[in-house]
């Protein structure tokens, strides 16, 4: 393997080898996750998980007159809720880039495809720090949108301009982690780099450790 560059032959091996690894962890998670072929053979990784949102709940009105000083009520409650919204991750090759492409969209209950950055990130997580982390990624001033290579349709995607940088510059082929001090072969290429370029969107990994 051509570290950080992959022929097709290798991405597929790099998939296969992903959902052996990963697939047990990220089902127990609520992460489906599906291995598939397109009509022209090639195959492509994918990841789906529900979209949970925050949704109000009511509450009695009290009078003023019996409310307490040590009356719990307060802001209305909030509980987190899957109303069938989802957000799906393909990792497809790319034969220009010789790496892995990222793409993303979420679906809501109604059908709707969401295809706004900000606005997914703002599904995907209501937590200030994780939106913030999520920024600092460097994919995401990259996120674009454009026809899925395999379906001919809209999805979000993370351009692949840095990816082999980002992979070099963190991680070492297989055999050389003393110039890094981590290495990364086939069963776990598409772990590290998902595992760098999901953030930006929301996307982790179980920790399983690495072999």
């Amino acid at each position: 393997m051509d570290y950080p560059y992959l022929t097709c032959r290798e991405f597929k091996e790099c998939v296969e080898r992903f959902v052996k690894r990963y697939r047990s962890a990220l089902e127990d998670s609520g992460t489906r996750v599906e291995q598939q072929t397109s009509s022209t053979g090639r195959q492509y990784l994918v990841l789906q998980r529900a979209v949970y949102t925050k949704r109000t709940v009511s509450t009695p009105v009290h009078n003023e007159e019996n409310i307490e000083d040590d009356d719990p009520a307060g802001p209305v409650p909030e509980h987190i809720a899957d109303d069938g919204t989802r957000i799906e991750y393909h990792t497809v090759y790319s034969a220009t880039w010789r790496v892995p492409v990222l793409y993303v969209r979420v679906v809501t209950s109604s059908g709707e495809v969401v295809l706004d950055g900000e606005r997914v990130c703002d599904m995907v997580t209501e937590d200030v720090e994780m939106r913030r982390a999520m920024a600092a990624v460097p994919f995401g001033g990259a996120l674009g949108v454009t026809d899925h290579p395999e379906l001919g349709v809209p999805f979000l995607y993370l351009h692949p301009c840095h990816t082999a940088d980002l992979l070099r510059a963190v991680v070492a082929p297989s055999g050389q982690q003393e110039e890094i001090g981590q290495s990364v072969g086939p069963d776990e290429y598409l772990a590290a780099w998902l595992s760098l370029s999901g953030a930006a969107v929301g996307l982790t990994l179980p920790s399983i450790g690495y072999c």
